[in-house]
Protein backbone atom coordinates (compact mmCIF):
# COMPACT_ATOMS: atom_id res chain seq x y z
CA UNK A 1 0.00 0.00 0.00
CA UNK A 2 1.65 3.29 -0.85
CA UNK A 3 1.45 6.11 1.51
CA UNK A 4 0.50 9.58 1.60
CA UNK A 5 2.89 12.28 2.61
CA UNK A 6 2.61 15.79 1.52
CA UNK A 7 6.48 17.50 1.52
CA UNK A 8 7.30 20.37 0.28
CA UNK A 9 10.06 20.36 -2.49
CA UNK A 10 13.55 20.44 -2.08
CA UNK A 11 14.99 24.24 -1.95
CA UNK A 12 16.69 24.51 -4.82
CA UNK A 13 13.54 23.47 -6.32
CA UNK A 14 11.22 26.62 -7.48
CA UNK A 15 9.52 27.88 -4.73
CA UNK A 16 5.51 26.85 -4.38
CA UNK A 17 5.81 23.42 -5.08
CA UNK A 18 4.18 20.71 -3.06
CA UNK A 19 5.24 16.76 -3.59
CA UNK A 20 3.70 13.59 -2.70
CA UNK A 21 4.70 10.31 -3.27
CA UNK A 22 2.13 7.92 -5.50
CA UNK A 23 3.04 4.02 -6.52
CA UNK A 24 6.69 4.61 -6.53
CA UNK A 25 6.13 7.64 -8.63
CA UNK A 26 6.58 11.60 -7.32
CA UNK A 27 3.85 14.00 -7.63
CA UNK A 28 4.98 17.92 -7.66
CA UNK A 29 1.93 20.15 -7.11
CA UNK A 30 2.03 24.24 -8.13
CA UNK A 31 -0.92 26.28 -6.96
CA UNK A 32 -1.27 29.56 -8.84
CA UNK A 33 -3.53 32.01 -8.44
CA UNK A 34 -4.63 33.98 -11.31
CA UNK A 35 -6.34 37.44 -12.66
CA UNK A 36 -10.59 37.43 -12.64
CA UNK A 37 -11.25 37.23 -16.52
CA UNK A 38 -14.29 38.95 -15.08
CA UNK A 39 -14.10 41.56 -12.38
CA UNK A 40 -17.77 41.96 -12.59
CA UNK A 41 -18.48 38.92 -11.43
CA UNK A 42 -19.53 38.74 -7.43
CA UNK A 43 -18.73 37.00 -4.85
CA UNK A 44 -15.37 35.48 -6.18
CA UNK A 45 -12.25 35.73 -4.42
CA UNK A 46 -8.95 34.53 -5.56
CA UNK A 47 -9.32 32.36 -8.60
CA UNK A 48 -6.41 29.50 -8.45
CA UNK A 49 -4.99 27.03 -11.46
CA UNK A 50 -2.45 24.28 -11.00
CA UNK A 51 0.09 22.58 -12.64
CA UNK A 52 1.78 19.14 -11.71
CA UNK A 53 4.66 17.29 -12.63
CA UNK A 54 5.38 13.46 -12.16
CA UNK A 55 8.61 11.78 -11.88
CA UNK A 56 10.74 9.07 -10.30
CA UNK A 57 11.21 9.12 -6.71
CA UNK A 58 14.18 11.75 -6.29
CA UNK A 59 13.34 14.07 -8.96
CA UNK A 60 12.33 17.43 -8.53
CA UNK A 61 9.15 19.39 -10.22
CA UNK A 62 11.88 21.29 -12.81
CA UNK A 63 12.76 17.96 -13.99
CA UNK A 64 10.94 18.05 -17.46
CA UNK A 65 11.29 13.86 -18.26
CA UNK A 66 8.09 12.97 -16.79
CA UNK A 67 4.32 13.44 -17.61
CA UNK A 68 2.79 17.10 -16.50
CA UNK A 69 -0.64 18.91 -16.74
CA UNK A 70 -2.18 22.21 -16.39
CA UNK A 71 -5.71 22.44 -14.59
CA UNK A 72 -8.57 23.41 -17.67
CA UNK A 73 -8.37 27.54 -18.62
CA UNK A 74 -11.99 27.18 -18.50
CA UNK A 75 -12.27 26.54 -14.55
CA UNK A 76 -10.36 27.76 -11.37
CA UNK A 77 -10.47 27.10 -7.76
CA UNK A 78 -12.12 29.00 -4.76
CA UNK A 79 -8.84 28.53 -2.66
CA UNK A 80 -4.64 27.24 -3.15
CA UNK A 81 -5.58 24.16 -0.93
CA UNK A 82 -8.70 22.93 -3.52
CA UNK A 83 -6.45 23.95 -6.65
CA UNK A 84 -3.61 22.17 -4.87
CA UNK A 85 -5.88 18.76 -4.22
CA UNK A 86 -7.48 18.72 -7.88
CA UNK A 87 -3.56 19.09 -9.08
CA UNK A 88 -2.60 15.86 -6.82
CA UNK A 89 -5.86 14.22 -8.50
CA UNK A 90 -4.97 14.81 -11.58
CA UNK A 91 -1.53 13.27 -10.93
CA UNK A 92 -2.93 10.43 -9.72
CA UNK A 93 -4.48 10.02 -12.78
CA UNK A 94 -1.74 10.17 -15.06
CA UNK A 95 0.14 8.21 -12.66
CA UNK A 96 -2.45 5.36 -13.13
CA UNK A 97 -2.23 5.63 -16.87
CA UNK A 98 1.03 4.68 -16.96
Amino acid sequence: MDTKTLTHAAVNDQTGWKTEEYHGKQMHVCAEPRAPENAELAGHGQQWTFTVKIGDSGTGPMDDKGASAKSDPEFFYSTQAVAEDMGFLRGRELVDAT
